[in-house]
């Protein structure tokens, strides 16, 4: 392991195909504008085309790529943000998020999210993201609540979920369209 003073960089090796991982822990807005809205465009389109369990459904252009990432560029800067990035063999694989709400009547909650590509699933990628986001996030953030979600019928999101110690605390029933069909959103909440 070693740290670089602008990105916390943690390596793992992955034993079975010999490859690096690297988790890197963004919190500057230039840092995460250094990686580029063409990576992050890359690394998203797979999961459109995949129809994964995603808000979005259509590739985003490089300029709406480029506005998401000011946007989260000015949440990292104004302290509510904190991410992390995996990367395989230098390539974006996974990311993680953990938001504090702005307002100060939910300071007390961190929301998280999560995403790995589909060559990285099932090899505690997202396990690592997810821990790493919430150890991140309870020493900047220290929350009373930490919060997860994802859309009904994402039960390998789930069980990851699960096995970290999330339990369901609610469901918002026909909260998204996936590909033309209502779909719940279920709440975790760690315990």
């Amino acid at each position: 392991m070693f740290i670089d003073w602008n990105i916390h960089r943690f390596l793992f090796w992955q034993n079975t195909s010999f490859s690096m991982e690297e988790i890197r822990i963004i919190t500057r807005g230039k840092d995460l504008k250094k990686i580029g809205a063409k990576t992050f465009r890359e690394y998203i389109a797979p999961f459109v085309k995949e129809r994964a369990s995603i808000t979005l459904q259509k590739i985003p252009t490089l300029a709406q790529e480029k506005k998401w990432l000011d946007n989260q560029a000015k949440s990292l800067d104004s302290g509510i943000l904190i991410m992390a990035l995996l990367f395989v063999d230098g390539k974006l694989s996974g990311t993680g998020e953990a938001l504090r709400p702005a307002n100060d009547g939910e300071k007390c909650n961190v929301h998280f999210g999560l995403s790995v590509s589909k060559e990285h699933r099932g090899k505690g990628c997202g396990e690592k993201l997810l821990r790493k986001c919430m150890l991140e996030s309870k020493k900047k953030f220290k929350p009373k609540n930490m919060w997860i979600e994802h859309v009904e019928g994402n039960t390998i999101a789930r069980r990851l979920y699960e096995k970290v110690g999330f339990v369901e605390v609610g469901r918002l029933e026909n909260y998204t369209i996936h590909y033309g069909k209502y779909k719940d959103k279920i709440l975790m909440r760690y315990k």
